[in-house]
């Protein structure tokens, strides 16, 4: 029996399938570089195929050598293409660069070509035909060329095996992609095995001329290859259209080219018939039928590529237009000794594509050029006898077969394209009314329009249960934030909104997280227990079959997830439009997400403290408020504000971090010493505010307030290389309802009194109306003191100090007066301070020592003897890096003897930084003035310390002098003191002397000089001149 042209037929069939598997891939997405190497491989397995099929049925043996080899462009680059598209679609990274690879992969076909192909060096040996049963056959024994070949297989299907299986084992097994891996592995290597079993059966069974023909049996692989593919979506896809009013005309643009491609397939298709039933069923001639089927092809072709061209409609239809009128006519030119009998019947094809477009001229156009050339072949010819055999009946069928294809395109077109605007319109309207919806939502309202939202979405999807679920900070717990049920009574509800569970309890959400794209399955029961049994059991163990489970992302990090369940299985095709809708709404999820998170940043921002995360003083006034109106009864609210007195020090000591680490600290002290019914805040920079909500009486406030003072008796650790610190504090407290009737007053008042406690030396200080006139005083004073400097408002007096031994004057203390602009005298003890916490010390400073050298240069110039002027100076002064430069200059520019100035510093002076002040009076010493302490015995004296400090003189303060027991004449604290001078050789100048017997007793205790009342008050100049020349 012959089987040549049975085996002929079939291997046109199955090229004609292989080009159809690859033109439905490109068509998916023709710029996907994977589904453009698909593309190539079933090209490759089509000429191999079309080249096996006409050579096994040509006449001659030469043209069926000459026809074989053709298939070196199918079986002599396919190992090659495949290599190269399975590196592809693994995403497998290769070190050489991008030309060695291509060198490396297709040097090999580039050289089967070339020995093997249509006028290779080898054809004439390699290609010896033979007639048999089934059609020329190659009966070329195996030769040295054999070798190669075989060589260039095993090499590039092991290479492709060890990527596959290298791909294969890199994926989780817990996920749905080892499944497809799974699949497309199997279908590759049942592909190498029907290639090699093939070419081995002939050998093993000993027959000689048994085709070899494994391009025929590799449909099954390639079907099951495309299938694979196509399913678990491995083959990219073009990004699916967003619907919405303004891409209208986007997706009809879409569409036109969609119809064009149709368009294409019927030419190919028609071409494919066309040598089909002219050259195999009539035994046509193979030129003549293959010139009309490449014609076919390329008018094909060209109907796919006319959207390329051009973008204009018109110019397109017009193109098509000619396509269509070209092809009508070619038919009926090749028909002619027929008279076009049954093919004149095509122009009814093209004429229903014409009808596809959107021109209706189109087809009145076309209609009127077919008549027009009907009525030419009737001019021409207007008798012809023509013999209807099998293959016009066969050609009537194609072009029914194809009308009927066409026919059933436009009616499910146009089926396709309603039921799509329908679906369209329910998609968006639900789109628009959660997008709506989600307009205002806020934290307040977030739970509530994501369950409306989650109802609007079953509208669409019809799921059985919807969960929306967040993470914790370190993603190990999870939070059922809402769910939805699509039947409650039915269907059982594992999960409740604000329950809280283990992430292991949901074995999808790990691997979700960690790859951060959307999963699916549209059936759970073809997961097998070995891939994945955890996944499979937590689904099916509830009923349900298919899911979704979409994260949502807000700034680059997973933070929510929106799962989506099934109790049935889903078509793939109704699962992608299903999970593009669900894309949209986690779109809208991930902005309401996004817009909560910064909300929340925000109120964060607005209402607490970064640093210490204490609620900041909006937060603290709107709590205080709500306390003050929830008060009941008589009961009083207590306002501690504390203030860390040294945390300015502390930073410009430290540093801003170790400051910053301080606050911190302290507001961990603060937290584990209040309990829930107290409310703390930080509300400045060394600042907190503590909420006492229900006091009974002042003792209990003041005993919390001295608790608050213990807990800081330690010094607290800075966390870096910086040792502990300690933190002097002073509280100021207000109490409500006495010192305000709401928040803004509270906090007024209990900030006033925290001020005069630091002004005041004082740890605890309550606030009194008194002490806001008081500040009110001092505020006034401050504006004042600005101006006094300009108006010259300030003025020295002068104190004289009596030598004991012969009770003349041997120097003056310069005392600073202030008398404002409205005449009145400010006692220094209160304008001083002022002037040092605003900075004006150094200018007034430096003013009154250099008025105070001026006045010794104006009694020597009028003959005076020289006096030791003595100059106060303030601890202030000494934190200018300006202050040595300026004395040294006053100094130099007034000319006086250095030993003719001394300047006067108090204990207080060494509180703080007591090294550096003391570095300081040594670079003073060193202009040679003298340093006397003032006031001494006011405070805790340390003999180390004054055994460290250069002093020449010690002033005794006048509260000493004022408790002198003259009766018993005893003063032991006045005693001890002109004992240490003397052991320190040192003067002695008794202060605050204001009567004879004070004078006398001092002078019996050996004292050097008294400055006091009793001799003198302070003296203006004129006075002090008076006074010098009456002695």
């Amino acid at each position: 029996m012959n089987y040549s042209l049975i085996l002929s037929i079939a291997l046109y069939i199955c090229g004609c399938f292989y080009m159809v598997f690859g033109a439905v891939i490109i068509a998916i997405n023709a710029k996907s570089k994977v589904n453009r190497m698909f593309l190539h491989l079933t090209s490759s397995l089509a000429i191999w195929s079309f080249s096996y099929s006409i050579s096994t049925s040509v006449p001659t043996a030469e043209m069926s050598a000459f026809v074989r080899s053709f298939s070196a462009f199918g079986w002599g680059i396919f190992s090659s293409l495949l290599l190269h598209f399975v590196l592809a679609l693994t995403k497998t990274k290769i070190r050489l660069n991008r030309r060695l690879l291509y060198v490396a992969l297709y040097l090999p076909a580039l050289i089967n070509v070339i020995l093997f192909g249509p006028f290779g060096l080898l054809r004439d040996r390699h290609y010896l035909m033979e007639q048999t049963t089934f059609g020329w056959m190659n009966r070329t024994p195996m030769y040295t060329a054999s070798i190669w070949l075989t060589a260039y297989y095993v090499v590039f299907s092991l290479a492709t095996l060890i990527v596959l299986f290298r791909w294969w084992r890199s994926i989780e097994s817990h996920t749905p992609k080892k499944r497809q891996a799974t699949l497309f592995l199997a279908s590759i290597m049942l592909l190498f095995l029907i290639e090699a079993v093939i070419d081995a059966i002939p050998d093993m069974l000993d027959k000689k001329f048994f085709p070899k023909m494994p391009v025929l049996f590799l449909i099954i692989p390639t079907v099951m290859l495309f299938i694979v593919l196509k399913k678990f979506g491995l083959i990219s896809e073009t990004t699916r259209i967003t619907y919405s009013f303004p891409e209208i005309k986007k997706y009809l643009a879409a569409e036109r080219s969609r119809l064009f491609s149709t368009a294409t397939v019927i030419f190919l298709l028609g071409g494919a018939l066309s040598f089909l039933v002219g050259y195999f069923a009539n035994k046509g001639s193979l030129e003549r039928e293959l010139l009309l089927a490449l014609f076919l092809i390329f008018f094909g072709l060209l109907s796919r590529f006319i959207p390329v061209i051009t973008k204009k409609h018109a110019v397109q239809d017009a193109i098509f237009l000619a396509i269509c009128a070209l092809g009508t006519f070619y038919f009926m030119i090749v028909n002619e000794e027929t008279g076009a009998l049954t093919v004149w019947a095509v122009y009814i094809l093209f004429l229903l594509f014409t009808v596809i477009l959107d021109d209706k001229n189109l087809a009145s156009v076309f209609t009127v050029f077919c008549v027009i050339i009907q009525v030419l072949f009737w001019i021409i010819y207007p008798k012809v006898s023509v013999t209807i055999d099998g293959s016009e009946y066969a050609t009537r069928i194609s072009i029914i077969m194809l009308s009927y294809f066409i026919v059933r395109y436009l009616t499910n077109e146009y089926a396709l394209k309603v039921k799509g605007y329908e679906r369209f319109a329910i998609e968006q309207e639900a789109l628009e009314r959660i997008s709506t919806s989600f307009i205002s939502i806020n934290r307040e309202n977030a739970k509530d329009t994501i369950d409306e939202m989650l109802v609007m979405a079953d509208e669409i999807l019809q799921f059985s249960h919807a969960y929306l679920i967040d993470f914790s900070a370190d993603h190990e717990d999870i939070t059922i934030l809402s769910t939805h049920v699509n039947d409650v009574e039915s269907v059982p509800v594992p999960f409740q909104p604000g329950m809280k569970v283990d992430m292991a309890t949901f074995p999808i959400v790990k691997p979700l997280v960690d790859q951060g794209t959307p999963m699916m399955c549209e059936d759970i029961s073809h997961v097998s227990v070995e891939e994945d049994k955890e996944q499979r059991d937590f689904f099916m163990s509830r009923g349900v079959l298919s899911y979704f489970a979409l994260p949502i992302t807000v700034d680059g990090k997973v933070s929510a997830i929106l799962i989506v369940e099934y109790s049935d299985p889903i078509e793939i095709s109704i699962a992608n439009n299903r999970l593009h809708f669900l894309k949209i709404i986690v779109n809208v999820l991930a902005d309401a997400k996004k817009k909560i998170l910064y909300e929340e940043r925000l109120y964060k921002f607005a209402y607490f403290d970064e640093t210490t995360k204490l609620a900041n003083k909006s937060m603290l006034i709107k709590r205080l408020d709500q306390i003050i109106n929830d008060r009941k009864g008589a009961e009083k609210i207590a306002v501690l504000d504390v203030e860390l007195e040294n945390f300015r020090n502390i930073i410009d000591t430290f540093g801003q971090s170790t400051g910053e680490q301080i606050m911190i600290e302290s507001a961990k002290i603060l937290e584990k010493l209040l309990g829930k019914s107290f409310n703390l805040a930080r509300t400045g920079e060394g600042a907190f505010i503590i909420i006492l909500p229900t006091v009974k009486n002042v003792n209990q406030i003041e005993a919390f307030a001295k608790k608050v003072l213990d807990s800081f008796s330690n010094p607290i650790s800075t966390g870096t290389d910086v040792d502990a610190l300690f933190v002097v504090i002073s509280i100021g407290i207000s109490v409500y309802p006495d010192d305000g009737g709401d928040a803004t007053a509270l906090l007024k008042s209990s900030n006033l009194a925290s001020y005069e406690a630091k002004n005041a030396d004082k740890q605890i200080m309550f606030y009194t109306e008194r002490l806001e006139s008081q500040i009110a005083e001092t505020t006034m004073l401050t504006n004042m003191l600005f101006k006094s400097s300009k108006n010259k408002e300030f003025f020295l007096e002068y104190q004289p100090q009596i030598r004991c031994e012969t009770g003349k004057t041997v120097g003056v203390e310069a005392l600073l007066r202030w008398t404002n602009d409205y005449n009145e005298r400010i006692p220094p003890d209160r304008f001083i301070p002022i002037l040092e916490q605003t900075g004006l010390i150094h200018d007034v400073g430096s003013w009154v020592l250099k008025e105070a050298l001026e006045e010794h240069n104006r009694l020597v110039a009028k003959g005076f003897p020289p006096l030791r002027f003595s100059i106060n100076l303030s601890v202030v002064q000494f934190q200018s890096e300006d202050f040595i430069p300026d004395v040294t200059k006053i100094i130099e520019q007034s000319g006086v003897d250095p030993k003719y100035i001394e300047l006067e510093i108090t204990e207080s002076f060494f509180s703080e930084n007591p090294t550096e002040i003391i570095e300081l009076l040594y670079k003073l010493k060193g202009l040679g003035v003298s340093i006397a302490i003032d006031d001494f015995g006011k405070e805790y004296s340390s003999l180390n310390r004054l055994n460290r400090i250069p002093f020449d003189r010690i002033k005794i303060d006048k509260d000493i002098i004022s408790y002198f027991d003259l009766e018993r004449k005893r003063a032991p604290v006045t005693e001890g003191i002109i004992l240490l001078a003397k052991f320190f050789n040192a003067s002695i100048t008794a202060e605050g002397v204001e009567t004879k017997e004070q004078a006398e007793f001092l002078i019996s205790l050996d004292c050097d000089e008294i400055q006091g009342f009793y001799y003198s008050r302070p003296l203006s100049t004129e006075a002090l001149e008076e006074f010098l020349k009456n002695e």
